[in-house]
C-alpha cells in the first residue's frame, strides 16, 4: 500500500512504481470511477495502442466509434 496526500484542489500524484506498473505516462488519460466505496483509475488506451486489435475492422467504423466517444467524452468534461 502507497500513502499519497491529496492537495488542496483534489489532487493526488500517482506514485512512479503503480505508473510505471500500468504504463501511465505524461499527457496519458485515466479514467477515475467509484466501484464498491472505492476510487478507481484506470488508463484509458490510446488509438495507437489500440490499433492492433482492430485488424478486421474498417477505417469507417473507427472513425465512427472513435467520433462518438470524443463526443460523450467532451459532453462530459
Amino acid at each position: 500500500m502507497v500513502i499519497v496526500k491529496v492537495t488542496r484542489n483534489r489532487q493526488i500524484t500517482i506514485p512512479a512504481e503503480i505508473s510505471k506498473a500500468l504504463g501511465i505516462k505524461e499527457g496519458d488519460l485515466v479514467d477515475v470511477s467509484i466501484s464498491d466505496g472505492k476510487i478507481v483509475i484506470r488508463k484509458i488506451k490510446s488509438v495507437e495502442e489500440l490499433a492492433g486489435s482492430w485488424k478486421n475492422v474498417d477505417e469507417k467504423t473507427i472513425l465512427n466509434v472513435i467520433k462518438e466517444r470524443w463526443m460523450n467524452w467532451s459532453s462530459t468534461a
